[in-house]
């Protein structure tokens, strides 16, 4: 997967309505699970588009990542380490050439007038010969964002524990 990686990025508005797409569903079941490290938001979730007349078909979807303990999400550096994992497994997860994966580091607005918070957003596109491949190959990469956001939960919440002891 192509990732790339993005400075300054405005806060994107959550979604209301969601597609119907298995792999998003157990995403959002898998991450956001009673005593899960991360939550996980979904934004910016759209419907395949064309690009040009023999453009490829697109999809993209997008995400917010923040920590579930609210003392994490006020540390920078916590979200520097997440996103220096999840670069690195989403780098080596294949399927470079049709899903790309942009990263970048966000302030949430709700994080209340003591503490400054942060958010990871992710968005990933897909692209395909028709608008169902785009789907379907846009579920794939919602799979392997999964899988990397589970492994580096494990991974951080062994370091970040270890920090505090």
């Amino acid at each position: 997967m192509r990732v790339e990686i993005l400075a300054n990025l405005p806060l994107p508005e959550p979604s209301r309505e969601l597609p119907e797409n298995r792999a998003l569903n157990s995403l959002l079941l898998a991450v956001n699970a009673e005593g899960s490290f991360f939550r996980v938001t979904p934004c910016n979730v759209r419907p395949p588009a064309v690009q040009g007349a023999a453009g490829p078909n697109l999809f993209s979807g997008g995400f917010l990542l923040f920590f579930s303990d609210e003392a994490f999400n006020r540390e920078r550096a916590n979200y520097f380490a997440l996103l220096e994992k999840l670069s690195e497994l989403l780098n080596k997860a294949g399927s470079a050439d049709f899903l790309e994966v942009r990263l970048g580091l966000s302030s949430r607005a709700d994080s209340g007038p003591h503490a400054s918070a942060f958010a990871l957003f992710v968005e990933l596109v897909s692209q395909g010969a028709s608008t169902e491949q785009a789907e379907l190959r846009w579920g794939l990469g919602v799979a392997h964002l999964q899988q990397a956001v589970l492994f580096s939960a494990r991974l951080l919440r062994k370091q970040l524990s270890s920090r505090g002891s």
